[in-house]
């Protein structure tokens, strides 16, 4: 082997046992110098409510607990290691399959923590679960509320606004759909978590794809006029289990 390469590996491989002695014998070492967080799911708790809690990617909890391999879903009473960072995945893998083995990479310590309390109650509305109150998709007046319309129901609220105006992401959520729905032209669909699923169309384009992650406030789309509608405006619907309900209860006045 070549010095230059030799030297490199050394290197690699000194700062490897560096990083396990600091993990084994550092007395220091404590729940909050982890790099996870042990999460004890609760009924009703999906992967993306539970990421949204911690601010990761749900698909980094997936890979961390190897939730693809095993092909089930988190069950009440399960126990999670949740990456306090995305960049954490490799480590919390590391514990993950260890545990599954028996074992552990780091001292035998009480690692569970409690949940982030949630965010403190505002003029904003909040949920009944209490988690990340709601911010309006879009600023101006309801134009058409939620309800009966021409004997058929109009199941969501309308807020007109300048065309090309950005639709935000009223909480954090993975995209269901993005494409084009009959009379309702271009469409996003949200799914929180809980059953709980948000939807914004007439859009002039859609700016995120189908299984993005996205963040509260962060832009979803733009106002348009595309299905069957006369002017600018944003449809924004909100289903609990599949049922439409009035999106003014949740949303802040």
């Amino acid at each position: 082997m070549p010095f230059s390469r030799r030297f490199a590996f050394l290197s690699v491989l000194s700062g490897f046992f560096s990083v396990l002695a600091v993990l084994f014998f550092s007395p220091a070492a404590s729940a909050n110098s982890l790099p996870w967080v042990e999460h004890s799911v609760r009924s009703g708790e999906s992967v993306a409510f539970i990421a949204g809690r911690y601010g990761v990617s749900p698909r980094t909890i997936e890979r961390a607990n190897e939730l693809a391999v095993r092909e089930d879903s988190v069950l009440a009473g399960e126990k999670l290691l949740v990456p306090r960072k995305d960049s954490d995945l490799l480590p919390t893998l590391a514990e993950y399959r260890a545990r599954q083995r028996g074992e552990t990479l780091v001292p035998l310590i009480r690692i569970e923590e409690p949940l982030p309390p949630p965010p403190p109650k505002k003029a904003e509305a909040v949920l009944a679960d209490g988690i990340e109150p709601l911010i309006r998709p879009l600023e101006g007046r309801v134009s058409s509320p939620f309800g009966p319309r021409g004997g058929r129901l109009h199941d969501g609220i309308d807020i007109p606004a300048r065309a090309g105006t950005p639709i935000l992401a009223v909480r954090s959520g993975r995209v269901i759909f993005s494409g084009v729905i009959r009379g309702f032209g271009n469409t996003v669909t949200i799914d929180h978590g809980n059953g709980f699923v948000t939807r914004y169309s007439h859009n002039c384009a859609n700016l995120v794809k189908k299984g993005a992650w996205v963040r509260r406030g962060q832009p979803v789309a733009k106002v348009g006029k595309t299905g069957r509608t006369t002017c600018n405006h944003l449809h924004f619907s909100v289903l609990i289990k599949g049922k439409p309900v009035n999106p003014e209860k949740f949303l802040p006045k």
